[in-house]
């Protein structure tokens, strides 16, 4: 009876440390999607992500989007601006960044690409590395800049930030 216990309790003590090993792996700290229009994303919807206070260390910001095969052109560009929020002696500060993204949508041989899912393809660009000191934010807006007033074929834009 002892030998069961002991070895019951072994087995679930392994398990705890696996998933608690197997938890902490996913270096995610953000990852959100918007939905635009289904008539298409206008030129004048800009997207608006807070990201909350993060801990010290170095990121990356990726583009998320998902594109159907009615998208018209092959490749995207937006314009992506990054506030870094922070404080410093108790005053509030902020300083921003600008990026211009060219995002590949469909490919040479007119295939979506990405990974695929059933009605519409996931699209990951990585927009910039950079370090945030502890407890800074961030509010990021993205709004696309096509010659196109409104865009067809993109249903959702979307970031995450990874800690590396």
């Amino acid at each position: 009876m002892r030998h069961k216990v002991s070895t019951l309790l072994y087995i679930i003590a392994l398990m705890v440390i696996t998933m608690g090993a197997a938890s902490c792996s996913d270096p995610r700290t953000y990852d959100r999607y918007k939905s635009v229009s289904l008539q298409g994303w206008s030129r004048n919807d800009t997207l608006s992500f807070d990201i909350p206070r993060q801990w010290e260390g170095n990121y990356q910001l990726d583009l998320c989007l998902r594109a159907a095969q009615t998208y018209p052109y092959r490749n995207i560009s937006m314009i992506i601006e990054r506030k870094v929020i922070y404080y410093r002696q108790r005053k509030k500060r902020e300083k921003t960044y600008n990026d211009t993204i060219n995002c590949e949508i469909i490919n040479d041989k007119g295939i979506l690409v990405g990974q695929k899912g059933i009605s519409n393809t996931e699209i990951r660009q990585a927009i910039t590395a950079f370090r945030l000191n502890r407890n800074d934010s961030m509010h990021v807006t993205i709004r696309h800049i096509m010659s196109r007033e409104s865009l067809p074929g993109i249903s959702d834009v979307g970031i995450r930030l990874l800690k590396k």
